[in-house]
């Protein structure tokens, strides 16, 4: 069994403001720094084999941060990057439903088949993360602990995939920021034993 860690990055000014982020490179805010130095403190007995993260500059702060008292590097990859929402990106719900009426609801009414517009869908991304997921850990042994660094709705994407879940229900798991997800990994069968933990932000004001 494979345990592996899935962390949502820390805060930007995005996340703050509510817009649709997505595929925007949008770098960690004061309070995404902080909350990442907790979650590193959090986890710094944690014995990684290796740390992964999406190439945005937000997932791949937060993982270098908790890589850093293990001494390791973080590898970056494409597939773990946030959904494109496309022309929505870098707007609020409620300009979205403003200036495209109807899309977005459908969007969310269609089970994850439906991109965003000039963008994703869920189940494209539920495709290309799950599969790189399993290929980064068909690299590892028996008794490793991984952590991967990635975004709110790829981490759900990830989780159904490896849970075997259906994406009627994507919603339906919260991610905040820096929680993380506890995984045992056998390769089928797997098995959530910790979800959208933010114990360590516990001592954090405001």
């Amino acid at each position: 069994m494979i345990k592996l860690y899935l962390a949502r990055h820390g805060e930007t000014d995005g996340n703050a403001q509510q817009w649709y982020q997505g595929s925007t490179d949008m770098p960690l805010n004061r309070r995404g720094i902080e909350q990442a130095n907790c979650l590193s403190e959090f986890l710094k007995d944690v014995p990684f084999a290796a740390v992964y993260s999406s190439t945005l500059s937000r997932a791949k702060k937060t993982a270098e941060i908790v890589a850093a008292p293990h001494g390791l590097p973080v590898e970056t990859h494409k597939e773990l990057m946030e959904i494109n929402f496309g022309l929505w990106e870098g707007h609020t719900y409620k300009e979205i439903t403003e200036q495209w009426p109807g899309e977005i609801e459908a969007f969310y009414d269609s089970n994850g088949t439906m991109p965003a517009h000039g963008g994703e869908s869920f189940a494209q991304v539920k495709e290309r993360a799950g599969k790189k997921t399993r290929e980064l850990l068909a690299g590892h042994h028996d008794g490793d602990a991984v952590l991967i660094a990635a975004h709110g709705a790829t981490i759900r994407c990830i989780l159904f995939d490896l849970l075997g879940l259906d994406l009627t229900r994507i919603w339906c798991f919260q991610q905040y920021n820096t929680a993380f997800n506890i995984i045992e990994y056998y390769g089928e069968k797997n098995v959530m034993t910790l979800m959208n933990c933010t114990n360590h932000l516990e001592g954090m004001t405001g």
